[in-house]
Parts: C-alpha cells; sequence; structure tokens
C-alpha cells in the first residue's frame, strides 16, 4: 500500500509561530507536499500562526501561555472535534504522540552546552527557572519509549543525545535530515539586482547570519568577528535576517533586517554564510546559503557540519565562541572568492552538496515512515 492510496488525516503540533523560523519553513513544507496528494493535515497552533501560512487553511487554536497549557488544549480539541487522526507528528515536547520530529534539538543538551558559557550565578538561576523545568520534564516523559512511538531525528549528533541522556532505543529513531528548495546560484545580474533592493554596494563584501535564537546562534561571536575584519577592511558587513533584541547587539559593522519571508533575495545577496551556534540540530538556514551557493563557516556543534567538508564547502570552528577563529576564517574565505574562476568552483561544489538535500527526498522518507507507523498502529 501506498501513502497516496488513501487519503489520511494527519495532525501537526506547534506552538508560536516565526515568520523568519526555519521549523515553520519545514512544517508549511512537508504539509503542503501532504496536502498536494490529498491528505487532510491539520495544525493544533496558537493564535500568531496566519490562515494563508497553513496548506489548507485548517487549524485548531490553542493557548500556548505554556506547554502544559498546550497540551491541554490539543486533548480538548481532539475530544470536541470528533476526527479520527491516523497519525499525529509533532514538533513541540508533547509526550504521547506518534511521531515526534527533533528540529529543536534536545532542551537537556541545549541547557547542558549553555552552562559553559554562563556565570555561575546564571547557572544556578537556568536549572531553575520554571520554564526550562517544565521543558525538562515533559522532554524526559517523551522520551520514554512507551510515549512516543518513533523520533525523526535531524543528524546524528541528536541521535547521539536522544540515546544518551534518555536511553531510548534506536531501533525507534529514525534519520531524516532536512530539505530545502534549491535556490541556485545567482547570475551577476541577479546578485547585483539582490544588493540594490538592500541598498547594498556591489563592492561590500557581505557575510550573512540568519536565524531566531541569537544567543544560541552566536550571533556575538560573528559580530566580533566581523568587527576584526573590518579593521582590516572596511567594506565588509554583516548582515542579520530574523527577529531578535537588537539593542544588545547594536554594532556599526551590522545591518539588522528584521524577520524576512522570502529568503532568496537575501542569500543571492551574501558571500559567506556564518554560524557560531552553540548548539544547532541541524540548520535549514545553512542548507539554503549552501543552495544558493554560499560557504558555510560554522562550529562543530552545528548538526550541518557533518555533511561539509572543511575548506570544500566552508570552515568548521572547534569553538563556537573562538571570534578570532572565526575571523581568520572569513578573511580566507574572502580571499578565495577575490579570485573568479575559483569563486565559481566554490559556489558550484556547495550549491552541489545542497542538492542532496531537497524537500522531495525528505517528503518521500517522511512520507514512508508515516506509513511505517500507521501500518505499525493497525496492527495492534
Amino acid at each position: 500500500m501506498n501513502l497516496a492510496d488513501k487519503p489520511l488525516t494527519i495532525g501537526f503540533l506547534r506552538r508560536g509561530y516565526s515568520s523568519s523560523g526555519g521549523v515553520e519553513v519545514y512544517l508549511k513544507g512537508l504539509a503542503g507536499g501532504l496536502y498536494a496528494q490529498g491528505h487532510r493535515v491539520i495544525l493544533f497552533g496558537t493564535s500568531e500562526w496566519p490562515d494563508k501560512e497553513w496548506p489548507g487553511g485548517e487549524i485548531f487554536r490553542c493557548s500556548g501561555s505554556t506547554l502544559a497549557t498546550y497540551i491541554a488544549e490539543i486533548e480538548r480539541h481532539k475530544k470536541k472535534c470528533g476526527i479520527s487522526f491516523d497519525l499525529i507528528l509533532s514538533v513541540e515536547k508533547v509526550p504521547g504522540c506518534d511521531l515526534y520530529r527533533t528540529d529543536e534539538g534536545l532542551h537537556l543538551a541545549w541547557l547542558t552546552e549553555r552552562n559553559n558559557h554562563l556565570s555561575p550565578l546564571a547557572r544556578w538561576f537556568q536549572w531553575r527557572n520554571p520554564k526550562h523545568r517544565e521543558k525538562l520534564l515533559l522532554e524526559k516523559e517523551l522520551f520514554r519509549s512507551s510515549s512516543t512511538r518513533r523520533v525523526i531525528s535531524i543528524s546524528e549528533k541528536i541521535t547521539s543525545d536522544i540515546e544518551r541522556y534518555y536511553s531510548y532505543p534506536h531501533r525507534q529513531i529514525s534519520m531524516i535530515r532536512n530539505g530545502v528548495p534549491q535556490y541556485g546560484i545567482p547570475t551577476q545580474e541577479q546578485r547585483l539586482a539582490s544588493r540594490k533592493i538592500l541598498g547594498l554596494a556591489p563592492d561590500e563584501k557581505i557575510i550573512l547570519f540568519v536565524g531566531t535564537g541569537w544567543e544560541r546562534k552566536g550571533l556575538r561571536t560573528a559580530i566580533d568577528a566581523v568587527e576584526s575584519c573590518v579593521r582590516e577592511d572596511a567594506k565588509i558587513l554583516l548582515l542579520v535576517a530574523g527577529k531578535g533584541a537588537v539593542s544588545r547587539y547594536t554594532s556599526p559593522v551590522v545591518k539588522f533586517l528584521g524577520p524576512v519571508k522570502e529568503m532568496k533575495s537575501i542569500y543571492w545577496a551574501a558571500d559567506i554564510f556564518i554560524t557560531p551556534t552553540i548548539y544547532e540540530p541541524f540548520s535549514l538556514a545553512a542548507l539554503e546559503a549552501l543552495s544558493a551557493g554560499l560557504p558555510v563557516i560554522t562550529s562543530s556543534a552545528a548538526g550541518i557540519s557533518e555533511v561539509m567538508t572543511p575548506g570544500v564547502h566552508g570552515e568548521i570552528i572547534e569553538n563556537p565562541t573562538d571570534a578570532t577563529a572565526f575571523a581568520k576564517a572569513i578573511r580566507e574565505w574572502l580571499q578565495k572568492l577575490s579570485v573568479t574562476a575559483l569563486a565559481a568552483q566554490i559556489s558550484g561544489t556547495c550549491s552541489s552538496l545542497a542538492s542532496e538535500f531537497t524537500l522531495d527526498r525528505n517528503l518521500s522518507e517522511t512520507s514512508s515512515l508515516i506509513h511505517e507507523v500507521i501500518d505499525e498502529k493497525k496492527r495492534e
């Protein structure tokens, strides 16, 4: 039996909404693919999610003030609506779902890594924060093998963390890496047009940072690295796309774009993508940047580093807070890109790597797993 043979009703769990969020982009792509195949896709979402941004527009509105409240609202809707769901897929820490996808990684692993970069007092407060404690309790319940049927891991690092922290059975974990639109390498005309829209000069050297969660993704290190480079080359600029506390990161070397819905022209305007992340399961933005031909400078804490070859697709820095090492990598890659023939080769190699991670491939692998889980449920 093929997944497309019988229309299914699939529930998706996502609390909150960001127009530039990678998780939202992924969920819309997956749900859109399933909806196009004739399946019913229903989102259990909070008030922030626009109807028009969900394939089919079918959303059950839930209060999302806390995870516990959100979970209670999901159960209320399921009982009230009378719909028989074939499968529930969650990217939230909601125990009892059929499929949990680890887009945001493990909260325990993130807090443990973050611990290394906090003062003793901040560490004390971190582990006593009610929101963290709630997430940790739900995460522990989620990773009981009897609570969640299957887990979709998006990187080897996350798989290792799941087994290490929670002893969740390896046989119940499926590796399905992200898939992204293939933006392609821009022509010189497209590159210049994209820069003109953003008010960027043709000869500026643009380092791009994308995403929310700026502390976790290392924006401070990126700024420090670019400020170091600017002392030698005033034409270098850090472009930041995404929502965050701008006042905490103000610098003369940064141009903040805020949330951006259509990212293609932003990637086309840039030279290098940077993400000095402290903790990152598998960055959609980094993969999108590669698809546009941009080399990626990241840390070894990033899941994307598992598929990159250092010196070929960019650079992988061991210490995510080593601004000196990131600055050195920026200088070296800008030097490589200044050679026209080499720049074309780099762009082609980066785009070729990203072409292995398409939305179609991701949809096919996820659909196969959904089918497998549904068949498993029927046999019980």
